[in-house]
């Protein structure tokens, strides 16, 4: 009885996610590196929904690369809309405070100084030891075509929501 239900809600599950990417309002993307390890690791299938307002700080977030749009970038948000946000001596502050980073790995090189308007977001890795372009490279991005990710679905072990 117990494989029953879970075989039914398996199959209820992959049904509203087949109606959301049908719908557009779901995607389905595989991550390929490891720049946000170790929250997400090469390998893992992730579904993500549209964003259509500002994400929140820690969100994680799949948009095009600014200058080369067939490549998609996952990172995590750090600054939003209407922040100041600074890197310096290895830190991340917002509005002067330093921010906390739990999913923070390895060292924050550089050092940078955005004020931020209504439209634009901060993204960092979380595998700050992997080189990979970020918005110490990029920049502030501007909200737009961006994908927030909220569930993991493969490998089966690794199963389950992202933050």
């Amino acid at each position: 009885m117990r494989k029953t239900r879970a075989l039914g809600a398996a199959l209820a599950g992959g049904l509203v996610v087949a109606w959301g990417v049908w719908r557009g309002r779901l995607r389905r993307f595989e991550i390929t590196e490891y720049s946000m390890a170790p929250a997400l690791q090469d390998g893992d299938y992730v579904v993500a929904t549209r964003l259509v307002s500002a994400p929140l700080r820690g969100d994680i977030v799949v948009f095009a690369h600014p200058t080369d749009p067939g490549f998609l970038m996952t990172k995590r948000v750090i600054g939003l809309p209407e922040e100041t946000v600074t890197i310096r001596d290895g830190r991340v502050m917002i509005n002067g405070r330093v921010l906390a980073e739990p999913w923070g790995r390895g060292s924050l090189n550089g050092e940078a100084e955005w004020a931020l308007d209504g439209r634009q977001l901060v993204v960092l890795s979380d595998n700050r030891s992997v080189p990979t372009a970020d918005s110490r490279e990029l920049g502030p991005l501007p909200l737009g075509d961006m994908w927030r990710v909220v569930f993991r679905y493969w490998p089966a072990d690794r199963v389950g929501s992202i933050r």
